[in-house]
């Protein structure tokens, strides 16, 4: 099946240029530019889809020369129509699920629809590159990109006002415009251009710092040689205070103003993880960098994305808090293993999601294994287990991979109780994220790690490192 969806796929992503240079936090509004850059597989093509959400789409232009039309429609935005005499769960879901499907770019779809012009037909027929630019803008966004400023008196940088990236599964539709798949990866130039007092934080190694001409500005350049899906591109800017870590030069600390000692107390193990995994693995660490960014208000204890992770910044403590130290390490070590598996092997598909983060929530247990004892990492599995089994009693067992289900969800809340005959249904559809129950997807990536656990049973740790290797 995956193999059909990608012989009809009509271009291959080869590159993207993300270029943001508006970025106001007072309006809370950021204007930039992306230049996707598309290798043709057929003779012709008349439509390119890019997935786009709240972004306003000002001009479209092909290989710099053509200004194209294009068409923006989000089927999400109002999900069942308010005409509609149908009120109810299932008709929520059928709607949910085709809207979702409709712009699903594993199937090559996508919110924007940039149309070929009969000019560039030619191109495509000698299979010239296509470089699709598009300038766009985001005004308050309600999700994919959160604003943080304080409320209180001050400029910003006293305030220390930020920003940062997040979502749900792949959501980078939500800030910029890009093929928001895992499937389809790319090299990166990425550009951002902030206040003077201000650090852009974003992923791959970071190759110049230009000021502007009265030196109010500067734009941060990185660069990421690493074939990279967009759902993992990340940002961060704000005042941040920066700590090279003293055991790894490699890696780089970024938290708010103030938070420094602690920060520094947090971070003292990390380079624990890498030296546990690269010995674990037999391999080195994939990218040439690793950048940890402590922001406030964030939706979860970690985001991972290609050479940085953002975390919670409630994660820091001191040297006399001992509970939270674990807590907060086991984060951590999970981070750095989500940058072997999840962000550097990257999932095909949402059906094969269970296998890259249950193995890197597996990596994470053998080293609570190693560094807090047998008891802790007992007690770690157990918790998972009741969880998922708790879960599981009340819905219906989860199925790894989600496409294999042929079972929709039902409307009635009774009818999927432990004495169903129809267990293995949900409230919602299961086989893609923009559509699953989050407590669902929650304790589906709990059972994916017992799985991995489970085959390590089977054939032994030794066997499974070598598969893992």
């Amino acid at each position: 099946m995956k193999k059909d969806r990608e012989i009809q796929k009509a271009y291959k992503l080869s590159h993207q240029i993300l270029s943001l240079t508006g970025i106001n936090f007072t309006r809370q509004t950021v204007i930039g530019f992306t230049e996707v850059t598309l290798i043709p597989s057929k003779d012709s093509i008349r439509y390119i889809w890019l997935n786009c959400k709240q972004c306003c789409v000002y001009r479209v232009t092909l290989n710099d020369t053509l200004e194209v039309q294009f068409q923006y429609f989000d089927p999400l935005l109002e999900i069942c129509p308010q005409d509609s005499k149908q009120r109810n769960l299932e008709y929520l879901n059928k709607c949910q699920v085709t809207g979702v499907t409709s712009v699903d770019p594993e199937l090559g779809r996508g919110e924007l629809v940039v149309v070929v012009p009969s000019e560039a037909q030619h191109m495509i027929q000698e299979g010239k590159p296509l470089r699709v630019g598009v300038e766009f803008s985001l005004e308050k966004p309600q999700s994919g990109l959160h604003f943080v400023v304080p409320s209180t008196e001050g400029t910003l940088s006293e305030k220390a006002a930020h920003l940062f990236t997040y979502g749900h599964e792949n959501s980078a539709r939500l800030w910029f415009p890009c093929i928001d798949t895992w499937s389809e990866v790319c090299t990166w130039r990425l550009e951002f251009t902030v206040d003077d007092f201000m650090t852009a934080v974003s992923c791959g190694d970071l190759t110049e710092v230009v000021y502007t001409q009265d030196m109010r500005r500067k734009t941060f350049h990185y660069s990421l040689t690493t074939p990279t899906c967009a759902p993992n591109i990340a940002l961060a800017v704000g005042p941040f205070e920066i700590y090279v870590d003293p055991f790894m030069n490699e890696i780089t600390h970024f938290c708010l103003p103030q938070l420094l000692p602690l920060m520094k107390a947090t971070s003292k193990y990390l380079h624990e993880a890498f030296e546990f995994y690269e010995e674990l693995l037999s391999t080195r660490y994939p990218y040439s960098c690793y950048k940890q960014v402590y922001v406030d208000e964030a939706y979860g204890d970690l985001h991972s994305y290609a050479t940085m992770s953002i975390l919670d910044v409630n994660l820091l403590c001191s040297n006399r808090i001992i509970d939270q130290a674990y807590q907060t390490r086991k984060t951590m070590a999970l981070c750095v293993a989500q940058q072997f598996f999840g962000c550097f092997l990257s999932r095909q598909a949402w059906a094969d999601a269970w296998l890259t983060t249950g193995i890197a929530n597996y990596l994470m247990s053998l080293y609570v294994k190693k560094h807090f004892g047998f008891n802790e990492y007992k007690d770690w599995t157990h918790s998972e287990l009741q969880e998922v089994i708790e879960y599981e009693e009340r819905f219906g067992g989860i199925i790894l991979d989600p496409s294999a289900t042929p079972n929709e969800p039902q409307s009635s809340p009774t009818s999927t109780g432990p004495g169903s005959g129809n267990k293995d249904t949900f409230y919602f559809s299961v086989k893609n994220p923009h559509a699953s129950s989050p407590h669902y997807i929650d304790v589906y990536y709990k059972k994916a790690s017992l799985i991995i656990r489970m085959l390590e049973f089977r054939i032994g740790q030794e066997l499974m490192m070598q598969v893992v290797q």
